[in-house]
């Protein structure tokens, strides 16, 4: 009994389960297949070997990652900021509110250095007064 053009692989399911949790299972197996590049060696070579676990089948990397792609968003999320706090990117992480506390952060600012801020140039200066109100 082979998938039909509509609904995959999933047609080994017939009319069990519903329509929502059998498009659930085709995303889920889609993404699962589908070629993926290895972090190492840039070939489209990585393999699903258990759930979290992936294989390059040429560089034989092995690694963990999502249990069903190799690369979440929340994995993604934190490389972007594990990558910004140790290139010292500290102003990309901070909020506007929250530039008191950016600047006694960060390790490198001198204490009369200016700093620019979406198109506005605050002084460090600036900000101890606005502290001591």
């Amino acid at each position: 009994m082979a998938g039909t053009k509509k609904v995959g692989s999933t047609g080994r399911f017939g009319a069990r389960y519903g329509a929502k949790l059998r498009r659930r299972v085709l995303d889920i197996e889609k993404k699962t297949s589908e070629p993926v590049r290895c972090p190492a060696c840039a070939t489209r070579a990585l393999k699903r070997k258990a759930v979290g676990l992936w294989k390059c089948t040429k560089c034989d990397l092995l690694f963990a990652g999502g249990a069903y792609v190799p690369f979440t968003d929340a994995g993604k999320a934190a490389k972007r900021a594990i990558t910004q706090r140790v290139t010292g990117d500290f102003l990309a992480l901070r909020d506007d509110e929250d530039i008191e506390d950016v600047l006694e952060f960060l390790p490198n600012v001198d204490k009369d250095e200016e700093i620019v801020l979406d198109a506005k140039t605050v002084s460090t200066s600036d900000t101890e007064d606005l502290s001591d109100e």
